[in-house]
């Protein structure tokens, strides 16, 4: 089970593994620019920093394509302990650069670790399909996302305190030189443990010229468009997670009047916030790759981006301890906002790392990833070209927060103009579940992947929504024409993809659109429902169902899954007094109850045993 994944040989030892990896490189990163900016530059500190970031993404650029051939070409397992063993080499050359207090030698020991992880990187994601189910895919993610910013956090406390205790004691040195190889060795005995993961394309030609080599994976994964968009949209997080990030401790110093300490307090809060929302991620998948949380993510990273733009304290014109300023009124909004900020984002990037798991050629896996880190250090540097560019114009950090949600508030329209389908799916899973206790029993049994067609009860008018929020994967609706022409719930339709239909009374035009349309996407492997009485039941019982169903699998035969919903009878959204949706809503937490029943081969159906079926499984309860 997803819930149990830590706990298990497949996944632990990959997770404690890459853990200590982020940990150990923000130890060493976080000391260096400690060291430089306060003990060893005399001068140029600025310079020298910025040198180390560009040291550290550098390698992305110049290894990525070859790490992503690697990864692809050989076992995976293996490449990893044999990266956990340079890893511990560059260690000792760091330590070693750490007691001479060389600024070029510790420069040098940045750029080997960003080509450690640049190597490590499209290993990282693309062995988890290997090791883990499609359903647990998501979950493994939230794991992943949430522990890798707990690492940065603390590698950055760990990190940024011995640095510090090294400008009073120089024994303190020796502490940090043996964390960073302590921890190196500790990464490697967690590696040993990772079980395999064959090559997924062994047959692979390695190619060592970099910019071809770039340019040939950059052009294959963009031949998967669903998986290149979510790659962009990755990549734009963190080009945001960037420019909001390193704004930290201005953000802390000049708008909060607060000292080193509340800097670290504000990175604490926003890696515990991304844990939330990762681990938030799993709650409402389901067990799937659930889409529509990115469209949510990031409207709430916009919002509560905002929001901090808007922040303002009255504070001391002295620096503040942590202590003091939680007592600063409205200290408290910033926090929440800021939590708010991070949460969002554990719901933006989780859901896009596993569909780009899921949903990209196995064989090309690993290069795929090896795409997004590529792209993910393009829109890093950008990222900081453009803070850069608006300090210099005098942008205050609050003015660059506000341009920073307004400018995701765009790409949010866009993502989700993109999967309208799938937000709204996850919205109304979430509408339905705050007023229904829904029970699901056996939708385990509708198929995972490829064509089916759910027959289905019709009680009441919430009974769309209903299934649009719980069944496994998107579906298409058949539905009456004339909810197709209202409004706004109209437009909704269009996008749910929902096919309108008509009778021999009205609209019969409709009728042969209809049923191309029904055979156009069951041919094209995706779920579409029917309520085959025709219309809402007005007594509560099963109406007979009409002719159509036969038509459509006698022109399309494709597996059959009957489905009765329970305890919708007497709801506000059913006919029992007369007129639904009518007076003062009831039945508010009512107890519902969806059910499943076997996959039905359709040469063995008929409009008549479908009744009978569905009817079996409503029972007496309407």
């Amino acid at each position: 089970m997803a819930n149990n994944l830590i706990n298990e040989k497949r996944f632990l030892p990959y997770f404690c593994t890459q853990f200590l990896g982020a940990f150990n490189d923000n130890i060493y990163r976080n000391a260096f620019a400690i060291l430089v900016t306060y003990f060893i530059a005399k001068e140029n500190e600025g310079v020298i920093v910025n040198a180390a970031l560009v040291a550290f993404i550098l390698p992305f650029f110049l290894f990525g394509a070859i790490a992503g051939q690697l990864a692809d070409k050989y076992e995976k397992a293996k490449l990893i302990r044999h990266i956990k063993v340079a890893e511990i080499v560059i260690m000792i050359l760091g330590s070693l650069a750490l007691y001479f207090q060389s600024v070029g030698a510790m420069l040098f020991v940045l750029f080997a670790l960003g080509s450690q992880s640049a190597f490590f990187g499209p290993i990282k994601y693309s062995i988890l399909p290997q090791h883990v189910s499609k359903d647990e895919v998501l979950t493994a993610n939230a794991y992943v996302e949430a522990g890798t910013f707990v690492a940065i956090l603390l590698g950055t406390i760990l990190g940024g305190s011995l640095a510090n205790y090294m400008g009073v004691n120089m024994n303190f040195q020796y502490a940090l030189m043996g964390a960073i190889i302590g921890f190196a060795i500790l990464g490697w005995f967690a590696s040993a443990l990772i079980p395999q993961a064959p090559a997924a394309s062994p047959e692979l030609k390695l190619s060592f010229n970099v910019p071809r080599s770039t340019v040939d994976i950059i052009t294959k994964t963009h031949e998967n468009k669903p998986v290149f968009t979510a790659i962009l949209a990755n990549s734009w997080f963190w080009f945001f997670g960037a420019v909001v990030m390193t704004q930290f401790p201005a953000f802390a110093k000049d708008i909060l009047s607060g000292d080193g300490n509340v800097a670290v307090m504000l990175l604490a809060t926003f890696s515990i916030g991304i844990g939330m929302g990762s681990f938030a991620c799993s709650i409402f998948s389901r067990g799937h790759v659930e889409m529509g949380l990115v469209p949510f993510g990031a409207f709430g990273i916009s919002f509560f981006a905002w929001q901090l733009g808007r922040t303002d304290l009255v504070v001391s014109t002295e620096l503040l301890s942590l202590t003091e300023l939680m007592a600063v009124p409205g200290i408290w909004w910033v926090i929440v906002n800021l939590t708010m900020l991070a949460f969002s984002s554990g719901l933006f990037i989780v859901p896009l790392y596993a569909f780009m798991q899921v949903f990209s050629d196995e064989k090309h896996r690993s290069r795929t990833i090896a795409v997004n880190n590529i792209l993910n250090s393009v829109f890093m540097v950008v990222a900081g070209v453009a803070a850069v560019v608006l300090l210099a114009l005098d942008f205050s950090v609050l003015q660059i927060y506000k341009l920073a949600a307004v400018a995701n508030a765009i790409v949010a329209i866009y993502i989700f103009s993109q999967i309208p389908e799938h937000f709204l799916r996850l919205l109304s899973w979430l509408l339905m579940h705050s007023v229904y206790r829904i029970k699901k029993v056996d939708l385990d049994k509708i198929p995972k992947e490829g064509p089916a067609l759910i027959v289905c009860n019709h009680v009441s008018f919430f009974d769309p929504p209903i299934l649009l929020g719980i069944l496994p994967r998107p579906a298409r609706f058949i539905m009456w024409h004339s909810f197709y022409d209202l409004p706004i719930a109209g437009r909704l339709f269009k996008w749910l993809k929902t096919i309108p239909i008509g009778n021999a009374r009205e609209r019969a035009d409709l009728i042969p659109l209809a049923y191309d349309k029904i055979a156009e996407e069951l041919e094209a492997g995706h779920l579409v429902v029917i309520f085959p009485e025709g219309h809402i039941t007005k007594t509560g019982e099963l109406n007979n169902f009409q002719p159509g169903i036969d038509k459509i699998l006698k022109r399309t035969p494709v597996p059959v899954v009957p489905m009765a919903l329970r305890g919708m009878w007497g709801t506000w959204a059913s006919r029992k007094k007369g007129r639904a949706l009518k007076g003062v809503p009831t039945g508010y937490m009512k107890k519902l109850t969806a059910v499943a029943g076997d996959v039905l081969d359709p040469a063995e159906v008929s409009r008549q045993s479908l009744y009978d079926q569905v009817l079996e499984l409503r029972g007496d309860e309407k």
